[in-house]
């Protein structure tokens, strides 16, 4: 079974800061699958190996932030270009979702950290409402969603609760193009 992870440094990381991490991560049984750069902030996405130890990962990467099952981070960028307080005060005030880690401003955009105990669907809906009066955005995850994480909040979405991960299409393609690449 697949294990993942998200760490957060609490800077950018330049390419040689990325590659130093990676072999670090390496070295402890942790795969790097995807590195993003939002708010002064690096994220990447992790795969544990059957024998890291979360807390050697942890201990080897002392200057940032490990989360087991990982964080999931958000850009969300209205259309209409104006960041509404009310939208920030919504994710990150004081009658935030009990998940949410950190709210931060990146240029046009808030970036939204928050935990399991948060459904993406909850994050999704608040930024609806309060974007309301001037509808649209954009969200982008940061960290990969996992194929258990996709399944809930598209089931939340589409009203299914009980949608689970071999039903995404991505696991279907995906297994589909390693079956046609022989």
């Amino acid at each position: 079974m697949k294990r993942y992870a998200s760490v957060r440094f609490g800077d950018a990381l330049d390419q040689h800061e990325r590659e130093s991490a990676t072999r670090t991560l390496r070295s402890v049984g942790a795969t790097a699958t995807s590195w993003k750069t939002a708010a002064g902030r690096t994220y990447a996405g992790l795969e544990l190996d059957d024998m890291a130890d979360p807390g050697v990962v942890r201990e080897r990467v002392a200057s940032a932030r490990l989360d087991v099952p990982p964080l999931r981070v958000f850009r969300i960028r209205p259309l209409h270009g104006h960041l509404p307080a009310r939208l920030g005060d919504a994710l990150g005030g004081a009658g935030r979702p009990s998940g949410v880690v950190d709210v931060m401003i990146d240029d046009d955009a808030f970036v939204v950290e928050f935990d399991t105990r948060t459904p993406p669907s909850l994050i999704i809906a608040l930024i609806d409402i309060e974007l309301a009066a001037a509808p649209g955005r954009t969200i982008e995850p940061l960290v990969p969603l996992d194929d258990a994480t996709l399944a809930a909040f598209a089931g939340d979405v589409l009203g299914i609760a009980d949608l689970d991960a071999d039903r995404i299409i991505e696991t279907h393609t995906a297994a589909w193009l390693e079956r046609t690449a022989r």
